[in-house]
């Protein structure tokens, strides 16, 4: 189970009717303050931050990310995708990642999980048996 004690981001539980959202938001790395390879490296480079959340989902959340801040070299191309991967009920993890000669120092991220509760989640499939 992933730790949301150990994540990056703060976090708020939000309810939208029957479904509860997740919204948190913070700082994805900061790599010029210490020479890491997003800042200082070429070629392919990326960085993967496990997120936990505040309260389990009964089900895989629907997950989506935003880009709220970079600050990134201007004497060479930005490129970079960001993408939610390995989601699960409990929490998922940012992958970031860059190539070529660009320099990223820091990004920053919003990001929502919305899905149903744990409880709704399991008398939706007692109905179904």
């Amino acid at each position: 189970m992933l730790d949301a004690a150990q994540s990056p981001f703060s976090q708020k539980l939000i309810w939208a009717g029957d479904l509860q959202m997740i919204h948190g938001s913070g700082e994805l790395f900061n790599h010029v303050d210490t020479g890491l390879p997003m800042w200082t490296g070429q070629g392919d480079r990326n960085v993967r931050v496990t997120v936990g959340f505040t309260a389990p989902f009964g089900e895989v959340p629907c997950v989506s990310l935003g880009l709220s801040g970079i600050d990134a070299a201007h004497d060479q191309n930005l490129r970079f995708r960001m993408e939610a991967v390995d989601v699960t009920a409990e929490g998922f993890v940012i992958e970031f990642v860059t190539w070529g000669d660009t320099h990223i120092a820091r990004a920053s991220v919003n990001w929502q999980a919305l899905g149903e509760p744990p409880a709704r989640a399991s008398a939706g499939r007692q109905r179904k048996s």
